[in-house]
């Protein structure tokens, strides 16, 4: 009996004590390179807000093929809405469980910006300008003539599709801004 005891810890031994260990050692190694500083990923903050403060509409609107709406400018001009991060909110009056949504953070308008965003040829020309962390876009479309307002979308990449979520930038750019009025409420 104490021989297959030993045998059953020899084999638990080189099939699964030995291989996890020699993988923990491996990852200690190849991402010990890897891993930035709080210094350092202090300084991609504030490269990252610097980009979100200083917009360059016509680049972006090059690369995009149209004209921004003149709300989305004003919003970025403005900076309030576009610095916040991890926001969650909903339209007024609607089922909250339904019509919920999350912005992780905003993307800074310039070309690398847009450059990492979703692909929307498929659903028109637009604009990326926030994102929910997940790969998935809040976009608004551009067009060739000075718009003042535009619908707002959502591209989402699992399940794929695109889904209208605001009549308007005036109207969702409304639902953030009272989400951030209301967490700054809470938190005094």
């Amino acid at each position: 009996m104490s021989e297959t005891v030993k045998a059953l810890g020899a084999l638990m031994l080189l099939i699964v004590v030995l291989p996890v260990t020699i993988l923990s050692i491996a990852d200690r190694l190849r991402y010990k390179k890897r891993r930035i500083t709080i210094e350092e990923r202090e300084i991609a903050r504030k490269a990252w807000t610097d980009r979100l403060r200083r917009p360059q509409f016509e680049e972006v609107e090059k690369v995009c093929g149209g004209l921004l709406p003149t709300r989305l400018r004003r919003a970025y001009q403005e900076m309030e809405i576009p610095l916040a991060k991890n926001i969650g909110f909903g339209p007024p009056k609607k089922d909250s469980e339904k019509h919920f949504y999350w912005i992780y953070e905003f993307v800074p308008m310039d070309a690398e910006g847009q450059a990492n965003t979703a692909d929307l040829s498929e659903f028109g020309c637009g604009c990326c300008f926030a994102g929910d962390g997940m790969g998935n876009f809040y976009w608004t479309s551009v067009s060739v003539s000075p718009q003042d307002d535009a619908p707002v979308y959502f591209a989402c990449h699992d399940p794929y599709g695109n889904e209208k979520v605001a009549e308007s930038l005036q109207e969702f750019l409304g639902w953030i801004e009272a989400a951030i009025a209301k967490s700054k409420n809470s938190t005094n």
